[in-house]
């Protein structure tokens, strides 16, 4: 019985890596039932996980006759089969957080060892999984034909088991709650920075990269620097430090998972995502057309309605800018309140040739023309809500072009983003601009003039920091069916 005991121990000792090295928990089920069902000659081996406060999953069951699968509950791969846990043996469990046995089925009084009884099955060990030490999330359930068949020593063994069971439960779900996270984080980061930004940037979040080792210790030595400190005892120190840190946030997780009134809300800087002295990804741009619009008196008009009715109004206009992007090969950069701020020629591969360099300009001139008109016709089958008589969404809109800085900013919502006095110059021609009227500077109007001959007027304005400008006005509403011949000039451009 010594050397029966001592070949159990070292058994179960060894489970305890194998649960680690399991790639989900599934196959931590099945590692514990190919372990337990041998060792003690068990003859039907199951686990009941907790679905709801009221019911479980029975599932993974292992059983050497068919009838016993029958009576535990037979999933047939379907994920398992839904019992309740009130009048059972892991109902009690799930109170007690303690071992639950019946040496006698036949004089147990619960109804389901009775049926488990009528099957051959004397003995029923139900053991709770708890996380955490505190919370129940399942139980395992092992049943034998002969009666009282668990000494006291196996019934200690079977509980160490369903502790590290609940343990590699913790890590596992832990894991998948994290993959889901970046899963999420990586989907809103997609919906918020343009694609090839991404690509440049996506390293620094993946482990295997040597860009994200690489900004990770250039981090660590940026801070060792400012310290000035590099003995031995500092990092020691900052070893510790970082020890207690994870101590601490794997307390905090386990204060939000345990209370049923925490908010489930960590702190990404908790988990190791400090601030690092670098932006993630910026350069300068040459010749980029940026184009701003805004909505005519929209704060006056916007006070007279409700939120929901200007949410609508500008999801139906931006909705239609955001179409006329994909159609004129146009970046979208943001929206700032009633503002549409968009961009061509910004994310293009570079060109050495100058004459390209001048061609690709002026195709992404006409780019960002023909989407000015669309934008301010558009707005035409914009209606304002409330209004009477029935009136259309005024828009203005101001173009420029020239270099352009952009990058990423932020960790913990990260932004694209523009900047620049060619940005600033074309917000300039947009406040400028008249209702219905594209404003421009006179760099962008040398790049199209030889394509629109409906240009209103040559002005010259005052800009606050930049002097006096060049500017020109176009009215898209005076054109007779706009430019046509649009394909072709762009052909021409393109030497076709």
């Amino acid at each position: 019985e010594s050397q029966q005991l001592l070949r159990r121990t070292r058994a179960v000792s060894a489970l305890a890596s194998r649960l680690m090295t399991a790639p989900d928990e599934e196959s931590c089920y099945e590692l514990v039932s190919r372990l337990l069902v041998p060792i003690f000659e068990v003859d039907c081996c199951s686990f009941a996980l907790l679905k709801d406060a009221e019911n479980v999953i029975v599932k993974q069951i292992t059983a050497k006759k068919k009838e016993h699968v029958l009576i535990i509950g037979d999933d047939n791969g379907s994920g398992g089969l839904v019992k309740a846990l009130e009048g059972t043996a892991a109902g009690v469990c799930a109170k007690t957080l303690k071992q639950h046995y019946t040496p006698h089925t036949m004089i147990s009084p619960f109804d389901s060892h009775k049926i488990i009884h009528s099957a051959g099955l004397n003995t029923v060990l139900v053991t709770p999984i708890l996380v955490n030490g505190n919370k129940f999330v399942g139980c395992i359930i092992i049943c034998m034909a002969k009666e009282d068949a668990f000494r006291k020593c196996d019934r200690i063994l079977v509980n160490d088991v369903a502790a590290m069971l609940g343990a590699n439960i913790y890590s596992k779900r832990m894991r998948q709650a994290a993959e889901r996270s970046n899963t999420i984080s990586r989907e809103m980061l997609h919906s918020m920075i343009p694609a090839k930004v991404i690509q440049k940037i996506e390293c620094f979040w993946d482990v295997r990269s040597e860009q994200y080792w690489r900004r990770r210790s250039s981090v660590c030595s940026a801070s060792n620097s400012d310290s000035g400190s590099s003995s031995l005892s500092s990092s020691f120190a900052e070893t510790a430090k970082d020890v207690n840190d994870k101590i601490s946030f794997l307390n905090s997780v386990e204060r939000h998972t345990s209370d049923p009134d925490a908010d489930g809300v960590i702190i990404g800087n908790d988990i190791g995502l400090t601030s690092t002295p670098r932006a993630l990804y910026a350069e300068t741009v040459n010749n980029v057309c940026i184009i701003f619009l805004d909505i005519v008196g929209f704060s006056k008009f916007s006070m007279k309605l409700k939120p929901i009715q200007v949410m609508d109004m500008l999801r139906d206009l931006f909705g239609r800018y955001d179409a006329l992007c994909d159609k004129h090969d146009v970046l979208k950069l943001e929206t700032i309140g009633d503002a549409y701020v968009c961009a061509t020629n910004l994310l293009k591969d570079k060109d050495k040739n100058p004459e390209d360099e001048l061609m690709n300009a002026k195709i992404a001139a006409l780019h960002a023309l023909e989407m000015s008109k669309d934008m301010v016709l558009q707005a035409e089958s914009v209606i304002i809500p409330k209004s009477y008589p029935r009136s259309s969404v005024q828009v203005r809109v101001g173009i420029h072009i020239g270099q352009v800085t952009c990058g990423v900013l932020g960790e913990r919502l990260p932004k694209f983003t523009v900047l620049g006095s060619a940005v600033n110059l074309a917000a300039r021609m947009e406040q400028t601009s008249l209702p219905g009227k594209i404003r421009v500077t006179d760099d962008f109007y040398k790049l199209v003039c030889d394509t629109e001959s409906e240009w209103e007027e040559h002005s010259r304005i005052s800009v606050k920091n930049m002097g006096e400008i060049d500017t020109h006005m176009l009215d898209p509403m005076n054109e007779d069916d706009g430019v046509s011949n649009f394909g072709d000039i762009l052909d021409a451009f393109a030497g076709r």
